[in-house]
C-alpha cells in the first residue's frame, strides 16, 4: 500500500521486514528537535517492545523521558525507513521503546526538498569556476541560480557548498537535469542532480533535511 503527493512517496511495510538486532538507527526526538544515533539491541515483536542503546548526539547522551514520542529512522542507499514510536522505559544501559506494526518506506527519488539559500562553487571539466546560490536542496540534488551559463551536456563538480557546520559538500559530481529559465535579475536557474554521492554523505543530507523540516514546522506552529 502506498501514498503519494507532490513531496513524498510512502510505502507501508510490516516492521518485521525492516528491523534487525544490531541495526544502526537514528532517533528523532520530536519535541527536542534532535536526531541522535543509537543501535537496536533487542526486539520483541509479539509484545511490541524493543530495546536500543542510549541515543547520543555529539557524543552526549540525550535526556530521555518516559512516554516521549520519537521516530526511528533507518537508511539504505535506495530509500529510508521511518517508524513512529515512543519511549516506554528509561534505564541506565538502554531505552525500551514501543514497536508498532507498521514502518514507512520513503523513496529516495522523492526526498523532501527544503528552501535554503547557500553559496557554493562549481568547477567544470576545464577547471573554470562558477559561483552559484541554492534555492532548494535535497538528498537527490538542488535548484541553483548563477550568473554564468551552464552547459547541459557537461558534468560539473561541486568545489564547495557549505550547508552548515555539520554538512559541507565537496568533490561531488552534478549534472543539469533541467534549465528553468531566468529570474528578474537575469540569473539563470538550473535543476542539478547529484551523481556520485556516497552513502555517508547522503545519510547526513537526509538527516539535515529532516531536522530542518521539523524545526520549520515547529516555528510555523509557534507563529
Amino acid at each position: 500500500m502506498s501514498n503519494r503527493d507532490s513531496n513524498v512517496f510512502i510505502e507501508r511495510l510490516n516492521i518485521k521486514r525492516v528491523l534487525d538486532i544490531g541495526d544502526l538507527i537514528d532517533v528523532e526526538y520530536i519535541n527536542q528537535h534532535i536526531i541522535a544515533n543509537s543501535r537496536i539491541i533487542d526486539l520483541d515483536f509479539i509484545n511490541h517492545r524493543g530495546r536500543i542503546l542510549p541515543p547520543l548526539y555529539k557524543n552526549m547522551r540525550i535526556h530521555s523521558i518516559r512516554g516521549e514520542k520519537i521516530n526511528i529512522r533507518i537508511y539504505e542507499r535506495a530509500s529510508n525507513y521511518m517508524i513512529k514510536s515512543k519511549i516506554l522505559n528509561v534505564e541506565k544501559e538502554y531505552l525500551e521503546i514501543f514497536l508498532p506494526r507498521i514502518a514507512y518506506k520513503i523513496q529516495k527519488r522523492l526526498f523532501y526538498r527544503i528552501p535554503i539559500i547557500r553559496e557554493g562553487v562549481l568547477k567544470d571539466e576545464e577547471n573554470n569556476i562558477i559561483s552559484f546560490e541554492t534555492r532548494d536542496f535535497s538528498a537527490g540534488g538542488m535548484l541553483i541560480v548563477t550568473k554564468k551559463d551552464i552547459d547541459e551536456e557537461k558534468d560539473y563538480i561541486i568545489e564547495n557548498l557549505h550547508i552548515d557546520e555539520t554538512l559541507n559538500l565537496k568533490d561531488i559530481n552534478v549534472k543539469t537535469v533541467r534549465k528553468i529559465g531566468e529570474n528578474i535579475f537575469g540569473e539563470k536557474m538550473y535543476g542539478m542532480k547529484f551523481l556520485n554521492i556516497d552513502y555517508k554523505t547522503e545519510k547526513n543530507i537526509v538527516r539535515y533535511v529532516n531536522l530542518y523540516s521539523i524545526k520549520s514546522k515547529h516555528l510555523i506552529r509557534e507563529d
